[in-house]
C-alpha cells in the first residue's frame, strides 16, 4: 500500500483517510517454549491483569516450530503510554519483558517477523467490525468490506458489528492499521480480533500445502 499525498491510503483505486487508532509494540522476554496460541494467549493475560486489553498478540514461529523471541502486540492507541509501563514487567518465574512502541510506518523490523513457514498464509483469523453505517443493507456492508478488506469474507452482521475472515500472513496486519479510517463516508474499527481457529487432530501440515 502506498501513502498517497493527501495522507490517505491507496486501496482498490479508492482513499482511505489514515487515522489508525491502534498502537503496535514488540515485545520480548516471554517464556517461547510452549504453542504459540499459548504464548498469545499469556501476553493477553498478562496485559489484562493491569488493566490494558489487547486487541491481538501475534507470535511467529521459526523454522523449527518453537515461538520467536519477539511478538507483536496490539492495544487501543490510548493505551499505549499504559502498555509501555509494563516494560521490565515479572510475567512470572522471573521472566521480565520487553517492551518498545513500533509504529506501523516503521519497517525497520520487517525481517524478524517476516513469516517463514508456508502453513502461515493459511493461518485464518476473524475481526470484529464496527463504525459502519448501520442504515445499509447486509449485502452493502460486506461488499463495502471486502471492496477494504481484499480476499476476505463477511460472514455475518448484526448489533452494528461484522465479522470479517482473513487469511495470510500481512492480512491481520494491514487491517489493524486500517483501523480508525476512513471510507465511503463511514469510519471503521477492529474492535476485537478472535482466537485463531485451531486444526481438527489428524490434519497434518502437508495436508495444508497440497502434499
Amino acid at each position: 500500500m502506498d501513502v498517497s499525498a493527501n495522507n490517505g491510503l491507496e486501496l482498490n483505486g479508492g482513499i482511505i483517510r489514515n487515522s489508525s487508532i491502534i498502537s503496535r509494540m514488540v515485545v520480548e522476554g516471554y517464556d517461547t517454549s510452549p504453542p504459540r496460541k499459548d504464548v498469545e494467549e499469556a501476553l493477553k493475560q498478562h496485559f489484562a491483569s493491569h488493566g490494558i486489553k489487547l486487541i491481538h498478540a501475534s507470535v511467529n514461529m521459526d523454522d523449527n516450530f518453537c515461538s520467536r523471541r519477539c511478538a507483536l502486540i496490539y492495544v487501543n492507541g490510548e493505551c499505549e503510554a499504559e502498555a509501555l509501563k509494563l516494560d521490565g514487567s515479572d510475567m512470572g518465574e522471573g521472566r521480565i519483558l520487553k517492551i518498545t512502541a513500533y509504529p506501523f510506518d516503521d519497517n525497520s523490523l520487517e525481517h524478524v517477523f517476516a513469516p517463514t513457514e508456508v502453513i502461515d498464509e493459511y493461518r485464518p483469523r476473524t475481526l470484529k467490525v464496527t463504525g459502519f453505517d448501520t442504515s445499509l443493507s447486509p449485502k452493502d456492508i460486506k461488499k463495502m468490506l471486502c471492496r477494504v478488506f481484499p480476499g476476505s469474507s463477511c460472514a455475518s452482521v448484526s448489533d452494528g458489528s461484522a465479522l470479517l475472515h482473513l487469511r495470510g500472513p500481512y492480512a491481520m496486519d494491514e487491517a489493524l492499521k486500517l483501523s480508525g479510517g476512513s471510507v465511503e463516508g463511514f469510519k471503521f474499527a477492529v474492535t476485537e480480533v478472535f482466537p485463531e481457529i485451531v486444526m481438527q487432530a489428524g490434519i497434518s501440515r502437508a495436508s495444508f500445502l497440497g502434499s
